[in-house]
């Protein structure tokens, strides 16, 4: 998981998915790939959030 958190700490910070796998000497697919799945996680869990204050006090 630390690692995961490192991909997307330096995705994060650069924007680039080529200078994050330089830097970590892993794919710039893999980098995508984490990324991706970590942004559509919190997403889906803001959307959920909303879903429940929506219902909450309507």
């Amino acid at each position: 998981m630390a690692e995961i958190s490192r991909i997307v700490d330096l995705y994060d910070l650069y924007k680039s998915y080529r200078r994050v796998a330089r830097e970590l000497k892993i794919s710039p697919n893999t980098v995508k790939k984490y990324v991706l799945r970590v942004k559509d996680v919190q997403e889906g869990l803001a959307n959920e959030i909303l879903r429940v204050v929506y219902l909450v006090f309507s």
